[in-house]
């Protein structure tokens, strides 16, 4: 028994050594090649990130001739919040001041011998137990791989960037009003297609169920929701610089009364060097009988060393629809929260540092102060503290 051990340690040694000796070969081997000239260092970067993305996982035996690669990966977002409110002619809402999990997510991805691969992502941090993501797909080349499923539409730069990259504590007020306050982007379930097109363009598309949400009984009932939506994408990467544009249509969105269509565009730009990274996007709303919608953010941040400064100016122009504050403003105290009329608007101002321990540890605070009103003259104004401490694994 005791020798049975001792080999089981043995042979799990080597293999950890072989592995470690292996990606040192591959690093060696990249960096040879980028001296010779025939990789340029993104390339090769690119190289180093899949041959690490092929080495993640346990291999096992499963049904019939197939073997399954299985990885799995965990979110951990432990945050406090402290934000006042003052609305009206110098009234106050009661404070938002607790602790609490942002996120708490466990996924599972299995990728056949065959190239079919699925994912599934669950988050416990909400009271009832939620689907973050659950598809099925295949890579049939670079071109093209498709998915079938519920995860993300490919509408917004910073909504469709992971919560754990992204630069400030909660995504734009900009962002939000699309993703979460009228429902219009974020996860639907659907067909799901995404590809290289060359010369460093990409595209990814959608066609999904109008309604935002797990749609495994489409709200309930069979005939609640009949609508389909479809989004698509257009970007091109290179050196550091993203530019991308993304479109999508919506009928019937229950959110701004059930009989009008959404149809939005999103324009960004992203560059990063010498430790900067800077964001500018832009959205604009078509909300049918309620007028049009138009904001946008601008993000800059600069890594020196582990840590990292960030700010962020964010604005969001609607002619009828309402503001609501403190969804655009997540967790802002609600009393006296939503601007409704015309001319409704709301400006925010974020300056945050963020700590970066290692790739899966870091800590973040950011201050936010954000004003919404209209042109009757109505006021919201909030302000606070965010703080988060971020473990991946």
């Amino acid at each position: 028994m005791k020798l049975n051990k001792f080999t089981k340690l043995a042979a799990l040694s080597a293999a950890f050594v072989g592995t470690s000796a292996f990606a040192a070969s591959n690093d060696a081997l990249l960096d040879l090649l980028v001296k010779k000239g025939v990789l340029t260092d993104s390339e090769a970067t690119a190289v180093a990130a899949e041959l690490k993305e092929e080495n993640k996982g346990v291999t096992f035996s499963a049904k019939g001739s197939d073997t399954v690669k299985l990885r799995f990966n965990g979110r951990m977002h432990f945050q406090y919040d402290s934000l006042d409110a003052e609305y009206g002619d110098g009234m106050d809402a009661p404070s938002t001041n607790h602790f609490y999990f942002r996120r708490l997510r466990l996924g599972a991805k299995a990728t056949h011998s065959s190239g079919i691969f699925a994912e599934t992502v669950v988050d416990f941090a909400e009271n009832d137990l939620s689907i973050d993501k659950a598809v099925a797909g295949y890579k049939f080349n670079d071109a093209f791989t498709g998915s079938v499923g519920y995860q993300k539409v490919p509408f917004g730069f910073q909504e469709t960037t992971s919560s754990s990259k992204i630069k400030t504590i909660e995504r734009s007020a900009a962002n939000r009003f699309f993703a979460d306050d009228i429902d219009f982007a974020g996860r639907h379930t659907g067909l799901h297609a995404k590809g290289d097109l060359g010369a460093g363009f990409s595209y990814a598309a959608a066609l999904v169920n109008a309604a935002q949400g797990e749609g495994s009984r489409l709200l309930g009932e069979s005939n609640t929701d009949n609508d389909i939506a479809y989004f698509g994408r257009l970007q091109w990467e290179s050196n550091g610089f993203t530019l991308g544009a993304d479109a999508g249509h919506q009928s019937n969105n229950s959110k701004i009364g059930g009989f009008n269509n959404v149809t939005a565009y999103t324009g960004y730009v992203n560059y990063k060097f010498e430790g900067f990274d800077i964001l500018g996007e832009y959205f604009h709303g078509d909300l049918d009988d309620l007028e049009d919608v138009d904001g946008y953010s601008v993000r800059v941040a600069y890594k020196i060393g582990k840590f990292e400064p960030v700010f962020r100016y964010s604005t969001l122009n609607s002619n009828m629809f309402e503001i609501d504050a403190d969804e655009l403003i997540r967790r802002a105290p609600k009393e006296g929260s939503s601007i409704k009329g015309t001319g409704n608007e709301i400006d925010s101002y974020y300056l945050g540092l963020n700590y970066y321990h290692n790739k899966a540890v870091s800590f973040m605070v950011g201050y936010e102060f954000a004003e919404a009103e209209n042109d009757q003259g109505d006021e919201y104004d909030v302000d606070g503290v965010r703080a988060r401490l971020q473990i991946l694994w």
